[in-house]
Order: C-alpha cells, then structure tokens, then sequence
C-alpha cells in the first residue's frame, strides 16, 4: 500500500477540497469601509494623462479558515490548517460595449481573465483599515496599468482584423444589496484525525488494495464584493468534504479506481464513521472483485449507466458544458484553440432526446430528503441567480452565464462561481421513465439487434479524484473524447457488469477507456430510469472546492465503443506489501 506523499499526488488532491471560514462581521465593518473608500477614490481620481480613467472596478476579498486531513493505512499523512485572506480587483477600462477585457496575444487564460490572475493576492488577516487600504491601492495600480496596455493592444488587434458578430464586453445589471450572516465554524481538529485514522485503516484488510487515501476538509469562505455600480454583497459558505479513493491494480496492469464521497454544510449532513465505513468496506469488497474479472477491449454497443454512474454520465458529459461559450479574440493560444465547449453552435438545437429536459435551479434546497448543495443566494458578481432551462424537450436553450456575453447569452443569469460560468443543482428531468426491468430488457433486445452476446451496464464510474491515483486513465480518456468529432470526455468505468443477452445472467467484468461521447450518442439515448438521485458533484475547476448536486436517473444509450487495449501497461509491484506479508505470517 502506497501511502501517497508523493508531492504531485498531495498537492493535486488536497487542493481539490480547499475552501474557506472567517469571523463574525458587521455589514459596515472595516473590510467594507477600506474597499469603498479606495473605490471611491480611485473612480474620481485613477488617470494617466492621455488614457482613460476606469468605466468599472469590483473588489472582492475572500477570508478562509482551512482544515485539511489527509491519512492512509490507518496514520495520517498531512494536516493543514490555516487561515488566509485573498483580494482579486477586476478593473476595465473603456466601456461595456469595448474594453480591456476578453482579449490575449499570450493564451486562452489569459484572453479570459483580461490578463490578471483571478485567484486573487494574498493580503493581511487582521483587520486593519490602512494595511487593507495599502494593498486595494497596490492592487488597483498594478489592475489599471494592466487594463489600459490590454485595451490599446485590443484596438489595435480590432484595426487589423474585421470581426464578425462581436458582442459587447460587459452586460449591465441591477444594482443589488445582500448581507448575509457570516459563519465560524470550529473543528475539532483530534475527533476528524481519529476519523481518517480509523476509516483509512479499512484497506488494511484489503491486500489487493494498493493505493488509498482518506481526506477530510473544512472550508468556510466569508466574502465581502463591493462594485462601482453600487452593488454591495456579503456571503458565507461552510463546507464540510470527507472524499476516500482507493484503487487496484489487475495482474494485466490495468488499474481500477473508485472513490466515495461525503458532503454537508455541517456535521449533522454526515453519516455516521460506522456508516461510512460500510460504504468503504464495499468499495474495497469491489476493487478486489473487479481486478479478477475478464478485461473487455473494443467494445460497440449499448451500454446501460446505471445509479450513480448515470449521475456521473450526464454531469461528466453536457453538465460540465453548460458555461456560456465565449469566442476568443486575439492571438496565440486562443486564437488556436477557440472555444472548445461540444455544446457551441448548438444553441437552439436537439441535442438531447425529445423526453428529457435540463433545468438548473440555484433555490433548491433537496431532493426527496437528500440535501443539495449547489445553490447560491448570490454569484460572485454581484447577481442573483435565475433558474434556467437549459434544455427543453432535448432543445439546447441557454447557457449559464457570467457578465461576459456572447452570441448566445447577452445578459448576466446570476451563475458566476470564480469568474467562470457554472451550473448549482442541475436536474435532468423527464415525461418518460422506464423501470429498471424494463430498461435491461431494453438493453439485451438491443444487444441482440447487434448481435452481441452480451451487453455491458456500469454501475460507477471514475471522477477526477480517482484518476489522481491513476493519471494515464485521464489521458487515455481524453484522446479517446478526441476521436470524436464534437466530442466529450467520460473517464473510465470503476464498476462494470456483463450481461448475457439470451439468460441475462450478470458477471462481473472490465472495461478499456471510452472513446468518449459525441453528440450523436446523447441524441440517440433510448430511455431513461424512474430511479432519480440526488448526487454530489465536486469540480476541481477552482482551489475552492465548492460542491455541487446533480439529479439523475439511469439511462440507457444505444451505442457507445471502448478502446483498444494498452499494451504498455505497469506491472504490479514485485514484492507484496510487507504488511501483508507479516500479517499473514503471524
């Protein structure tokens, strides 16, 4: 058993649940006063002769209590606790129509971001009015200086090139006041180490386990976001994460990967540490099945995504691609790759069946008793969130949106998480669900069609935690997604069944990499289960970790293929864990 210190390893998935906590705050504190007052002042006075002064400015300062506990095998491998407060100042120049904004001769992120960094610099804990108002100061220079280069080079780029259709840069919205009652949430920092200890210590009874890692992580974030316009908001968000991956290795060297995860807005959202680890238990009770089962390569035919992989299917497929497609302007990378969202160009088309629909809801509190936790009073820009269908009756309708518009979506829905546009609780709905009976039989008449002997239904599938155990799944994943023409990526199976298509007696099996999913695959869905579950999303899009929900059903799709088989696989270890080896020889 690998106990995953590797620096690589750690970092990548301990970032994934950092998040945030601060102090009890007055809606006039100290932070308000010093970010309004340098506002002011930078707004009648910021100007270099000869440029313009700025039309906009927004401040936002994130204040974050972080614990983070990381264990394996029963002993802990990292503990991280920590409190930072960050400043991000977003200042454009010229107007909503044409500004600094939305361009870069240096790269996508770049073109994205206007330039400037949106993770936002670290600035003092204490509140401390003129330390605070020194780094709004420094910030809005250095943001300035930035903005009026990148809008020169922009007209100049807009002189020498003709571009067609080119919305404006900037929406306008409503004004908007919001505080919230901020939140302090103290850990006990020995009952959650004991917690990792003992469930991490599960995998001891499992030897074909090889690696596995148990991380616990407490984020409060407190945010404070004052903007030019008169919007002043104040939001507070504790976050609670115990995520467990393991994985195995089988003796072909194909490794299989699985993960659960807990979520909740406090302690009282968890399960009990017996119930957890039940469910870790059976992970590992999989893990070691799955490695004996048969690898299945090459495969084309219907594929039945049941339960959670269901969730996984359509959060990993169109969920993940609902952010508001914006073309690149400029040169370099963003010239050369464009937008790269499957779902551009589709914008009042089918591309789903006609029985489902999508809606995201940011109001929804739970779904048949399971808590959701997508939701958001307000988004980072200063502006509430709208419930969205986004697609209706399989018609592609709109996308979420942040302040920056595009072809598609002109004006700000209230969806922006970080500065990206990003869903909250995500439904997939539909007038048409089909039993579990009826969907396997479904799937074997389909197979039969082919004339396939069996049919494969997936019952897991990886996330981006598990692939951290594995990162080759990741890469073979994505060349598959770009074999696809308009294609999107779907990471490998964790739990995989066989089915025979005349008995339609199940075993259990292996699968190689999808060869993604296209467009075609999602139009051509045959059914969908009445099995609809609330499931929790964790997108490592951002260093904040915050989660989301999705609810789906089961659903049947028609034809889906795998890869081939890497011939270059790693062995397993050569010498057992000696762990193991004692424990057996005692």
């Amino acid at each position: 058993m690998k106990n995953l210190k590797q620096p690589i390893v750690a970092i990548a998935v301990l970032s994934i649940i950092s998040g945030s906590p601060i102090r009890a705050q007055a809606q006039d504190d100290v932070i308000f006063k010093a970010m309004k007052d340098e506002m002011d002042r930078s707004m009648k006075e910021l100007k270099i002769k000869g440029h313009e002064a700025p039309y906009f400015i927004s401040y936002t300062v994130k204040d974050k209590d972080i614990v983070r506990i990381a264990g394996s095998f029963g002993a802990i491998d990292s503990k991280n606790i920590e409190r930072d407060r960050d400043l991000n100042v977003e200042l454009r120049v010229g107007d909503y129509d044409l500004d600094n904004t939305r361009f870069s001769d240096g790269g996508l992120f770049g073109m994205l971001m206007g330039g400037r960094m949106a993770r936002g610099e670290n600035i003092t804990v204490d509140d401390d009015y003129k330390v605070l108002r020194q780094s709004l100061w420094s910030e809005t220079d250095d943001a300035y200086k930035d903005a009026i280069e990148k809008l020169e080079a922009k007209k100049a780029f807009l002189q020498q090139n003709t571009v067609k259709d080119r919305p404006a840069d900037f929406s306008k919205e409503k004004q908007v006041t919001l505080v919230e009652q901020p939140s302090r949430v103290m850990c006990d920092e020995t009952k959650w180490s004991n917690t990792v200890r003992q469930l991490s210590a599960v995998y001891k009874d499992y030897p074909k386990v090889d690696q596995s890692i148990v991380m616990f992580g407490l984020d409060t974030l407190n945010r404070w976001f004052i903007n030019s316009e008169g919007t002043k908001t104040f939001s507070a968000r504790p976050e609670y994460v115990l995520l467990a991956t393991a994985s195995a290795r089988a003796e072909d060297g194909y490794v299989v990967c699985d993960s659960e995860i807990f979520v909740g807005r406090s302690e009282s959202d968890f399960p009990t540490v017996p119930e957890m680890e039940k469910r870790l238990r059976a992970m590992g009770d999989r893990l070691t099945e799955s490695i004996k089962a048969p690898l299945i390569e090459d495969y084309d035919g219907p594929i039945l995504f049941e339960g959670e992989a269901g969730g996984e299917f359509f959060s990993q497929t169109i969920g993940q691609n609902f952010g508001n497609p914006i073309d690149p302007l400029g040169g370099g990378l963003a010239a050369m790759m464009g937008s790269t969202n499957p779902l551009k160009d589709k914008f009042g088309q089918r591309v789903l069946p006609t029985f489902i629909s999508v809606v995201d809801d940011p109001a929804a509190t739970d779904y048949k008793g399971t808590k959701l936790f997508g939701g958001m009073s307000i988004d980072h820009e200063g502006v509430k969130p709208e419930k969205l269908t986004l697609i209706d009756k399989g018609i592609l309708k709109t996308f979420c949106s942040t302040r920056t518009p595009s072809r598609y979506v002109k004006q700000s829905n209230g969806h922006s998480r970080y500065g990206l546009a990003s869903t909250t609780n995500l439904f997939v709905t539909t007038d048409a669900t089909t039993s579990k009976e009826e969907l396997y039989k479904k799937l074997r008449e389909l197979g039969k069609q082919e004339g396939l002997k069996s049919v494969l239904v997936v019952r897991r599938i990886q996330n981006m935690f598990t692939s951290v155990l594995d990162p080759k799944s990741i890469l073979m994943g994505m060349m598959g997604s770009m074999r696809k023409r308009s294609g999107f990526n779907l990471l490998p199976a964790s739990l995989v069944y066989r089915i025979d298509v005349e008995t339609g007696a199940e075993t259990i099996a292996r699968i190689t990499p999808f060869n993604g999913v296209g467009l075609n695959t999602l139009r051509d869905i045959v059914a969908v289960g009445d099995d609809s579950t609330a499931y929790p999303i964790l997108l490592p899009t951002t260093s904040q970790g915050d989660a989301l929900s999705i609810v789906a059903p089961s659903v049947l799709v028609k034809e889906m293929d795998t890869q081939k088989a890497d011939k270059n696989m790693e062995k397993a270890p050569i010498l057992p864990n000696p762990y193991f080896e004692q424990k057996a020889a005692k």
